[in-house]
Order: C-alpha cells, then structure tokens, then sequence
C-alpha cells in the first residue's frame, strides 16, 4: 500500500506545479505572451502534437472514446473490488481516490500546458494594434454594407453550391491544407500567429453528435487537433478551420479566434474561403446591428443576393433540426467553460467580435 501511495502523490505533483503555473500566468499576462505563449508553447505544442499531425483523421475522437470507456471501466473495477474486498474497502477507496487524482493531474496539466495558459495572455488586439472602443451606429452600418457586398462578391464567384464547389475544389482534406497555408500567410502580417508546426484540420466521424451539441468545431489540447463538424453546410466549414487553427496558435478568447478565422479567410485565392469568412463576420455583425437599429439591418439584409439568401436559409434548416435539450445542455456548458477559464462574459463574449471588426475597418480607412 505505501508504495501504491507514493505513485499515486508523486502523480499529483504535476497538477500541483500546473495550478501554480496558472495562478502565475493571471497575475502577469504580459509575462506569459511573452515567455510562454510567444516562447515555449510554440514548440511544445508542436511537439506534443507532431504524430497526431501524421494522420488525416481525428485521433482526438478516438482519445474521448477511449477516456469514456476508462471512466466506464474505472467505475465497474472499483465497484467490483469494493463488493469482494469487504474487509479491505478503505484501502480500495483510497487506490480509486488516488487513481481519479491522480488522473485529473495529469490531464490538467497537459490542459494547462496546450493551451489553459494562454487564456491568460495578451489579447489579439494589443499585439495587432487595434484599438477597441465604442462605435457609432453609423459605423456599424457601414461595416454591414461592406460585409453584406463582400459576401455577395465572393458568392458570385462560386460556380453552383458551395458544397458541390467545394467537391470539385478536392474537398474537406484540399480545404484543410488551404487552411493552414492561411495560416501561415496570416502569421506574417501578425507574428504571434507564427508556430512550427500547423497541424491540418481534420473532420470528426461523430459529426452529427457535434451537431447535436451545437459544436462546429473544436480544438482539442491533448491531441493539439483543430477538428471540425462536416456535417453541415460546407461554406461554414473554411473558417470555422480558421477559427480553430486560431486556438492551436495559442488564441483561446472565442471573439478573437472568430476573427484570426475571418482573416485567414477574407484574401484568399479561393472565392469559398473568402465567402466563408465574410459569412462568419456578416452574421456577428448583422446580430449588432440587429440589436442597435433593427431598420437598418433589415435594410442591408435585403441587399444580399438570391443566392446567399439560399445559402443561409439551408444552414438555417439544418440547424433547426438540431434544437433541443441536448444543444442547450451544451450551450450552458461551454458557458461555465469559458467563465472557468475568465472569460466572463461566457458566450456573450462571442459578440466582441463586432468591436475588432470594427477597429480593423477604422484602421484600414486610416
């Protein structure tokens, strides 16, 4: 038994040093973009993440059915040892209390270091140099009327639907390498995007359950995988790969990967990666509007051409199919994630999105 022990407390070291880490890092934000995000977790996540990299499929679905088979297989042990050891249940508590430490240890730690830690660096915004601050309604009019004629232009572009575009393009696997080349074009204009390795975005088998729990994609630290729902429209899919090859490069805020995924889209070559982005922006920035002036918004939602209409009406229809307990079960979730990790707001804070759009518009009429 006291061998047994000391395992199980030297496991419960890494945790230890992990939740110190962390305090660390809220206390001193500037520190840990510079040292951590902008230093080691390049590297390091590049590294952990390099054989995942390897491979065209998901390895982060099969780690989630893995751990949900150890959680079922934890539980009928124990419960089975406590029921034939009865003179013993102490010590079998113990061994499942260290056990269940022991591995919340470790996998926080591993949490902490792919990407915990950068929820508590600097912002996007300071390191691009965008200055955030309160909008006119004018403004954000205009910002709507340059999306709304954005989107219409990348449409024109995409001959048919996009998904039989996209088919024809090479599909998701032409799109994901498309996505990190993106990237890499993004990261020289803005350097904190730069890391050695971009591991490609790769589609989840288990799509339809992402779409259950209203999830388009996510970025999976233990496997340093952007994985994405195919399962719907595929003009959704090119940024939601930017959105989450936003957080494999250290940006964890939801509002600005939305926006790193909006930008590693909008000057692309391909017109359905252009139109993906500047659907994403549309869509924050109508919902803005909405909420300030909701005559104008239906002013320049009338704007949009037969075909994105089209476009938009289908997303709607497959989304709705989806509603119910089980997205809002999800929703509340991600919620208390997000407030866990301080981004207070929870999903509201989706909503800055629209204050980066509108400074990156202020900085280009500059």
């Amino acid at each position: 038994m006291e061998k047994i022990k000391l395992k199980r407390l030297w496991l419960l070291v890494p945790g230890v040093l992990a939740l110190g880490l962390t305090w660390l890092a809220q206390v001193n934000p500037s520190a840990t973009d510079a040292v951590f995000s902008r230093g080691i977790y390049p590297w390091l996540s590049s590294a952990w993440g390099f054989l995942p990299s390897l491979v065209s499929w998901s390895v982060a679905q099969w780690v989630v059915v893995a751990f949900l088979g150890f959680c079922v297989g934890f539980v009928v042990f124990y419960a089975v040892a406590l029921v034939r050891h009865r003179g013993e249940r102490l010590v079998v508590l113990w061994k499942a209390l260290a056990t269940g430490l022991a591995t919340v240890s470790v996998g926080f730690t591993i949490f902490a270091l792919m990407c915990g830690l950068n929820y508590y660096r600097l912002t996007f915004a300071e390191d691009a140099g965008f200055e955030l601050r309160e909008s006119t309604t004018e403004e954000l009019v205009a910002l709507c009327e340059n999306l709304a004629s954005e989107t219409n232009a990348a449409r024109a572009d995409i001959d048919g639907s996009p998904d039989d575009y996209a088919a024809a393009q090479g599909g998701f696997e032409a799109y994901a390498q498309a996505a990190v080349e993106n990237m890499r074009v993004l990261a020289e204009t803005y350097p904190a995007l730069s890391r050695p390795l971009y591991s490609p975005p790769k589609p989840v088998l288990f799509s339809e359950l992402m779409s259950y729990a209203d999830i388009a994609g996510m970025y999976f630290p233990f496997t340093v995988e952007s994985n994405i729902n195919v399962d719907g429209p595929f003009f959704t899919i090119p940024a939601t790969m930017g959105h989450e090859l936003a957080h494999q490069c250290g940006f964890m805020r939801e509002d600005e990967a939305n926006f790193i995924g909006y930008l590693a889209c909008k000057d692309a070559a391909d017109p359905l990666t252009r139109y993906s982005g500047y659907s994403l922006a549309y869509d924050y920035a109508l919902s803005a509007l909405i909420r300030a002036n909701r005559e104008a918004a239906v002013a320049v939602n009338d704007t949009l051409s037969d075909e994105v209409r089209a476009d938009r009406r289908a997303r709607s229809e497959y989304l709705k199919q989806f509603e119910g307990p089980v997205a809002e079960a999800s929703n509340a979730a991600n919620n208390a994630y997000l407030k866990a990790n301080q981004q207070q707001d929870g999903t509201k804070s989706y909503g800055r999105m629209v204050d980066l759009l509108l400074a990156e518009a202020r900085a280009e009429q500059a």
